[in-house]
């Protein structure tokens, strides 16, 4: 058979070329609905296009819906073995701190009540890639930055780790989503008015942990797109 274009390139066809990493070419002979075929490297199936270049060099895109059906059957699971490479400006990345809960566990003889505090982050991913995202995860380590109490500061407890991972959904083109990382407990020991701690020079401040920060890698399949560290300088103590 003939080799010959399957379709002509427009103007508009030449400017919405997308200007994606490149993956592993692979080169293929393609035939369109009306039996013509064309033999040329394929480069990225993204959405409902594949981007191909010509043995004589020129780069286009082809809608999948144009080929057979057994082309694009192929196109498809070769796309799903091989994804492009995110760019850094591709995945964003929003995040906030909140308490999501409260729980009063105990009373000791009137004096002092503790609470614990459930603690995590909110994360918002947003797809600016020209493709849809699967396989997405986010794994993270939270530091709770324990209270030693009054009259101890000498006694450093350091910080507790909490590590997890959470997964997401598929992420359609130009959507968010937003989730929450585990909680982690927090506890506050809060005397009641008229009472101080023992060996404390009279101080009646309130003990309590806190949430001191995250460490954060989010994950495209085996690509990692976006590693937060939150305050910065928990890199020069910790270790992922």
């Amino acid at each position: 058979m003939k080799t010959t274009t399957l379709l002509r390139m427009s103007v508009g066809v030449i400017a919405g070329l997308l200007s994606l990493p490149a993956l592993r070419a692979e080169v293929r002979t393609l035939t369109d609905k009306q039996g013509r075929s064309i033999k040329a490297d394929v480069i990225a199936v993204t959405g409902e296009q594949v981007k191909i270049k010509r043995e004589d060099g020129q780069v286009f895109n082809l809608p999948l819906a144009s080929l057979s059906e057994d082309d694009q059957q192929s196109l498809k699971a070769w796309a799903a073995a091989n994804p492009p490479k995110l760019g850094a400006d591709e995945l964003l990345l929003q995040f906030s701190r909140g308490k999501f809960g409260t729980e009063k566990e105990v009373q000791s003889e009137g004096a002092v009540t503790a609470y614990k505090d459930q603690w995590g982050y909110s994360l918002t991913l947003t797809n600016k890639s020209k493709q849809v995202l699967s396989d997405l995860r986010a794994e993270y380590i939270l530091f709770v930055k324990q209270d030693a109490g009054p009259g101890n500061k000498e006694k450093d407890p350091g910080l507790r780790r909490v590590k997890s991972s959470t997964k997401a959904a598929p992420l359609p083109l130009h959507a968010s989503t937003t989730f929450r990382t585990d909680t982690v407990a927090s506890y506050r020991y809060v005397l009641q008015p008229g009472w101080v701690w023992g060996g404390a020079g009279g101080s009646s401040k309130p003990i309590r942990d806190s949430l001191h920060g995250m460490w954060l890698r989010v994950y495209v399949g085996d690509q990692l797109v976006i590693e937060k560290i939150t305050p910065e300088d928990l890199a020069k103590t910790e270790k992922w």
